[in-house]
């Protein structure tokens, strides 16, 4: 990230930080509702059950993104060196072997064919994996926000079916 413009690293460096904060705080709070659960009523510990589901499958969710976050910033890497590369080909700069022989001019013509081609392959693999984010995304924060929701409910249902006298002491 040296090269990259101080504002979108930054940027970049924040988004990160919360969705590691939002994964965190629905373990912990999954982990709470769990500990402290208490049953009054067969429908109060359906609904908190459910809670518990759902928070589980959101964290699941924020997990299996974050496993794949690294995936796409390599990809995109790639896909700027192969872009940079065809750019400096492009501009009449001589290519080179691995080797350090340079190209000959039929041999460079082929060579970018294959990396156009390697490009867009690799456009389309990041606009999967973009699509799988968003979606991943979305499921997560929801299933955080319903199970968040049925948890209020079961414990508010537990707080009204429990004796007064219960609670003040």
């Amino acid at each position: 990230m040296d090269d990259m413009e101080p504002n979108l690293e930054h940027a970049i460096n924040i988004q990160d930080k919360f969705h590691f904060y939002f994964l965190a705080l629905v373990f912990t709070i999954l982990g709470l509702a769990v500990q402290t659960s208490h049953y009054f009523s067969k429908p109060q510990a359906i609904i908190e059950v459910c809670s518990w589901a759902l928070l589980l499958s959101s964290g699941l969710a924020g997990l299996s993104r974050m496993e794949w976050l690294p995936v796409g910033y390599e990809n995109y890497s790639k896909l700027l060196g192969q872009k940079t590369l065809l750019r400096e080909a492009n501009t009449g700069r001589q290519l080179m072997h691995e080797s350090g022989k340079i190209m000959a001019p039929l041999e460079a013509g082929e060579f970018i064919k294959e990396v156009s081609i390697r490009m867009e392959e690799r456009s389309v693999l990041i606009g999967k994996i973009e699509r799988k984010h968003r979606i991943q995304y979305f499921i997560h924060k929801w299933l955080f926000v319903i199970g968040l929701l049925c948890l209020a409910i079961s414990r508010a249902i537990g707080l009204f079916l429990t004796p007064l006298s219960h609670i003040t002491r």
